[in-house]
């Protein structure tokens, strides 16, 4: 029995092995993205049937995506009925072939229809053309159909907005269709995403624009004031606005679909529409708004898929979306209710997916027991109800720090899980990652990623779409527009302190990770990408337990002096990788989070030496 990754459904050994020297192939379909896949593998001349010993033949009576394969001794055939079938076929031809392989019959196909990626480039960080078909190659292998950029901001080529566009942070048109080439060449559907509800920030911040906010003055959420990022569903302005955004994104993707998000519209009902949202029930009011969206996208023949954070707390209206617009379910962390959700848009005649994420931002480095659990959850549920798909989700929070290898995990368990929903499939990860996505011939790598992910084991306790250490970052930054930065970090930092022996334990864990990587056989770049992430977060430790009373004041004021003079050192380190992979785009606004951290570092410096801790509580 061979080894194939995604499994296949049944694999037959027959007698006999492969014998033939030259390959003459007769196609009865004539598919671009098949013919050169085959290239890739084998020499061979296309010839008629009669003279045929490798053949592609339709076959009726087979699933869209689905293929049959025989490898008989002195012939190869594939059967299929779609593009997409044959692809998966040769996919799997090219994972097991050589000359005097054994003759094997196999039949095959997914066991969910849509299995997707969707990749942030618009929280400052926008992948090179290169950075993305690298994702589609490794897509590709795991026989994924589903690829979304997402967008809000302008990371796209408005043509409409031309004057807002900054060099080097966007993709161009041509970029974008030079992608979707290249997927559609490995059989992935190439779906176009933007927000136009929530998560409009750039955009208000803009004056042309400022009157179309919800709450002109933004709000306060999680502790911090946050600017405004909704758009006010009342004013017919908000609406054309979109249109001008759909007009000069949709005519250019050739895809059916369309991702139009309209997730987390925080300040909706709170300042413009909260008179309307009481006396209609803000469920309407959003309601009514996406019915708008919906049919100017309708227009350009897209199908919608938008996220349910909103609607999938109101069953009372969930009969009023339209049926041909999909339901995208999301949630991160290991106890996300996915079958609750899905089963009860299931039962309400709603087209749903499910979207597990990679739990990469706010953590750098993942959250494996996280990453695990919300995908096996999204997939086994989609797969059990009936479901269209899964749609993986890689965001960009706090300006995308974490480098894109470190996704390549959760990317992988989808895409294996996703093809073939299969208990046990968590141990053909590993194998995959070492062999198929990293080439590590030492097998070091994939132990090396799923580990580092258990980092937070040794913090405080558990958090909630990030890491206790990640986020004593995010309110140092915070804390330099308090009057009183030290005070507001140390009430922030209350119960999220690490001890001396957990602080000790993690970087001793770190350490151990470092060494192992030295000795893994992957490209070297990586090995930069995963270094720099633990070193960043190594420094925001000696940060945050130099606030811990706890902790004897000099070795407190010995962390801060490491962190200080460390931080320039990562800046320019984060220079170099990010430029490898990515345009240079919002790189200035991430290291500005570095240098704000250093800020912080040295104003608790300036404290702490001055004598204040002898007050501290």
């Amino acid at each position: 029995m061979y080894l194939i990754y995604p499994r296949v459904k049944i694999q037959k050994d027959l007698l006999g092995e492969l014998n033939i020297t030259e390959f003459f192939i007769y196609f009865d379909i004539n598919i671009k993205s098949v013919i050169q896949e085959l290239n890739e593998f084998i020499k061979y001349k296309q010839v008629s049937k009669e003279e045929s010993n490798f053949l592609l033949i339709t076959k009726k009576s087979l699933k869209d995506q689905y293929y049959e394969l025989d490898i008989e001794p002195n012939k190869i055939t594939i059967y299929a009925n779609s593009n997409s079938g044959f692809y998966y076929a040769v996919k799997t031809l090219k994972q097991i072939y050589h000359p005097f392989m054994k003759c094997v019959h196999i039949e095959d196909g997914p066991d969910i229809e849509i299995r997707g990626f969707t990749y942030d480039i618009s929280r400052n960080k926008v992948p090179k053309v290169e950075t993305v078909k690298k994702i589609i190659d490794i897509m590709s292998d795991l026989k994924m159909n589903h690829l979304e950029l997402y967008v809000e901001g302008f990371s796209f080529e408005y043509k409409s907005f031309k004057q807002y566009l900054e060099k080097d942070s966007y993709l161009s048109l041509d970029e974008y269709h030079e992608i979707e080439d290249y997927a559609l060449l490995h059989e992935i559907d190439f779906v176009p995403n933007q927000n136009g509800f929530g998560h409009m920030t750039d955009w208000l911040e803009k004056d042309e624009f400022k009157e179309l906010a919800e709450a002109p003055n933004g709000i306060d959420l999680w502790g911090s004031h946050r600017k405004p990022s909704t758009l006010n569903p009342l004013d017919e302005k908000s609406i054309e606005l979109v249109k001008k955004m759909y007009h000069d994104m949709l005519p250019h993707f050739k895809s059916s679909y369309f991702h139009m998000n309209f997730d987390e519209p925080f300040e909706l009902g709170k300042d413009k529409s909260k008179e309307e949202c009481e006396k209609y029930g803000e469920e309407n009011v959003y309601l009514d708004y996406t019915i708008k969206a919906y049919e100017e996208i309708k227009k350009y023949h897209k199908t919608p898929l938008i996220w349910g954070d909103v609607l999938i707390r109101h069953d009372n209206v969930l009969s009023k979306i339209p049926k041909d617009m999909i339901f995208v379910d999301w949630g991160y962390d290991a106890e996300y209710p996915f079958y609750d959700h899905l089963s009860k848009l299931k039962n309400a005649g709603v087209k749903f997916m499910a979207a597990p994420g990679t739990t990469t931002w706010c953590t750098l480095l993942g959250r494996t027991q996280d990453w695990l659990e919300t995908i096996n959850n999204a997939v086994w549920d989609i797969y059990k109800l009936g479901g269209m798909g899964v749609i993986l989700t890689d965001w960009g929070d706090v300006g995308h720090l974490q480098h894109l290898p470190i996704s390549f995990a959760p990317l992988a368990y989808a895409g294996l899980l996703s093809y073939r929903c299969k208990e046990g499939t968590y141990k053909d990860l590993k194998y995959y990652l070492n062999h198929y996505i990293f080439h590590d011939s030492k097998e070091l790598i994939s132990d090396i990623l799923m580990d580092i992910g258990t980092y937070f084991k040794y913090e405080p306790h558990y958090t909630g779409n990030g890491s206790v250490t990640f986020y004593s970052m995010v309110w140092a930054l915070n804390a330099l527009k308090e009057k009183d930065p030290i005070q507001y970090f140390t009430s922030k930092m209350k119960y999220n302190y690490l001890s001396l022996e957990e602080f000790i334990l993690l970087n001793d864990f770190f350490e151990q990770k470092c060494k192992e990587l030295s000795f893994a056989d992957v490209d070297s770049l990586v090995k930069d990408e995963i270094i720099h992430s633990i070193n960043v977060l190594k420094t925001i430790m000696k940060v945050s337990l130099a606030h811990q009373p706890k902790v004897d004041i000099e070795y407190r004021l010995a962390c801060l002096k490491e962190a200080i003079g460390s931080i320039d050192g990562l800046i320019l380190e984060l220079k170099r990788i990010w430029l490898i992979r990515n345009k240079y785009s919002g790189l200035d606004k991430t290291i500005l989070n570095l240098e704000k951290l250093k800020e912080f570092a040295i104003k608790s410096l300036d404290f702490y030496e001055g004598g204040a801790h002898e007050t501290q509580n």
